[in-house]
């Protein structure tokens, strides 16, 4: 029976920051004992979840208002079903 194995390849990424980003991180570092990788993955997923989020609220709020006339027909339709 064959084993199962993790296709979860990792990849190195390089990038810059100014001497006062570098500063604070590596004293978070310190202070939480996680490795300055485990920060920055963990701050980019934060931030690639927001940008997803925001993306979705968009895209939600333009169907609500692309529809704004028709669900307001609906409500008026059915103001008074409940009434006798």
């Amino acid at each position: 029976m064959p084993s199962v194995q993790s296709t979860n390849k990792k990849e190195r990424l390089s990038f810059f920051v100014n001497q006062e980003l570098s500063d604070k991180v590596n004293k978070i570092s310190k202070q939480t004992k996680l490795t300055v990788s485990e920060i920055a993955r963990n701050a980019l997923q934060n931030y690639i979840e927001q940008i997803e989020k925001e993306k979705i609220d968009n895209e939600l709020e333009a169907g609500y208002k692309a529809n704004y006339d028709y669900y307001l027909k609906s409500q008026e339709e059915w103001k008074y079903a409940d009434k006798e």
